[in-house]
């Protein structure tokens, strides 16, 4: 196999998948690292005039061999502009945008922002792009100077971020941020920075293991949190909490993304606000509760939608296109509840990657997210999958019933007298539950 290496906006969480943390929908603390020095424990999270960082963000490079991305309302920028809304200090926060971030820029701008950074304040850093992985496992940002000939000489070499924070940094705490591939290489980045004696809080897209998303899904759900969004207030006490912001990126990443993102907190308590809301939302829950997900119609296909609200029969949804939201109103019946299948640790099974099928093992699990071994491969192809990736080969070949017409199909999953079945010619996007009245074993 030969893993290509996509753009994936995503904030990362760990070099090594069997050190991560991944999100569970709980915040994370960490207590049991023993790396982990003993910090004094902080609730003041929220980025302000005591802020130092460095936002960069690359949809174009000069090595053609990395594909482009559209900058059409490119949230990178409008993160910028955000935390400068909040109270950062121009001065104090450097952006880098395609061409302007090459890799001794990036550097040096870093460089800059932790030598003015005094005692007591806080480091952000922040990439969106691609991320790349080399053969010795090294995670690298890509820079808009990049070479795919030579990663090392050309690249954002991660390790050289957290060495850099952590020899450097005066302040007391630190935000690492990525939405790319492989962004989950934060994570071994975060332990020596808290082992220097920082508090750290990381959020990513992907894990170090896994490829990204190329939508802006991951960056505008912390947009989302920043900005005080109603639905991210878990608890409706009118604050969005650091933990809450994490479940909210938990959920936007597997249910819109089918992704597991990263998520860790280490030496901040978790309750830590970071965001007031503008209002509340009317709590609710069962069926098509505001702020769950579910599938529903979109042109031809379906697709991940938000509940914004319910009124009767009709329901408002919200729809997340690479950078857009939009909104729509549907009937009840038109919406799908997403099911995530279930498998065991140990189970042999079989995973697509770039339309073939590999044998594999699962070696844990997670969230619903499925850590693999390939059978023959060495640890370097390890990743995280749903199961819209996984075949037992015990899956029961059907016949299902749509719009008067059956088509072949497979059941994955079964409770209550109804199957959940995946039609063999379709993408999991139309995964349904059926009665017994629109299968034929």
């Amino acid at each position: 196999m030969k893993k290509f290496l996509i753009l994936i906006f995503i904030i990362p969480l760990f070099i090594n998948c069997s050190k991560i943390t991944e999100l569970t929908g709980k915040g994370s603390s960490e207590k049991n690292d023993k790396k982990q020095v003993k910090t004094e424990v902080t609730s003041d999270i929220a980025p302000g005039e005591n802020t130092y960082g460095v936002i960069a963000g690359v949809l174009e490079w000069t090595d053609k061999g990395f594909p482009p991305f559209s900058n059409r309302n490119r949230k990178d920028k409008e993160l910028y502009e955000l935390l400068r809304t909040n109270g950062v200090q121009e001065k104090n926060l450097t952006l880098l945008i395609d061409e302007a971030s090459t890799v001794e820029a990036m550097k040096q701008a870093v460089s800059d922002a932790l030598k003015k950074a005094p005692e007591g304040s806080t480091f952000i850093f922040y990439y969106a792009g691609h991320g790349v992985k080399d053969k010795d496992n090294s995670i690298y940002f890509a820079s808009y100077d990049i070479s795919s000939k030579n990663y090392k000489k050309s690249g954002f070499n991660v390790s050289w971020l957290g060495d850099a924070i952590r020899d450097n940094f005066k302040g007391k705490l630190v935000w690492l941020l990525a939405d790319c591939c492989y962004s989950g290489a934060m994570l071994d980045e975060a332990e020596k920075i808290n082992a220097a004696g920082k508090n750290v809080i990381v959020l990513t897209s992907a894990a170090s293991c896994n490829i990204s998303t190329a939508n802006w899904t991951f960056t505008q759900t912390v947009i989302d949190c920043l900005s005080g969004l109603e639905l991210a207030d878990r608890n409706n006490d009118g604050t969005i909490s650091i933990n809450e912001t994490g479940i909210e990126l938990g959920d936007a990443m597997k249910y819109r993304e089918r992704q597991m993102c990263g998520f860790r907190l280490l030496g901040i308590d978790e309750t830590a606000p970071l965001a007031k809301t503008s209002g509340s939302v009317t709590a609710s829950s069962g069926d098509l509760a505001p702020g769950s997900y579910y599938m529903a119609p979109k042109g031809s296909d379906m697709a991940a939608v938000r509940i914004l609200s319910t009124n009767e029969n009709n329901v408002e949804c919200e729809f997340y296109d690479y950078s857009d939201k939009s909104t729509q109103t549907f009937n009840r019946s038109e919406l799908r509840p997403i099911h995530f299948v279930s498998y065991s640790n140990g189970d042999k099974i079989k995973v697509s990657w770039e339309g073939k099928w590999y044998d594999a093992e699962i070696k844990k699990s997670q969230n619903d997210f499925y850590y693999i071994k390939y059978d023959g491969y060495e640890d370097y192809w390890n990743e995280w999958v749903a199961y819209d990736r996984i075949k037992t080969g015990k899956e029961k070949s059907v016949q299902v019933e749509w719009n008067g017409s059956w088509y072949p199909a497979e059941v994955l999953d079964e409770t209550g007298g109804k199957y959940f079945i995946r039609y063999v010619n379709d993408g999991y996007t139309w995964d349904e539950w059926v009665g017994k009245e629109r299968i034929r074993f």
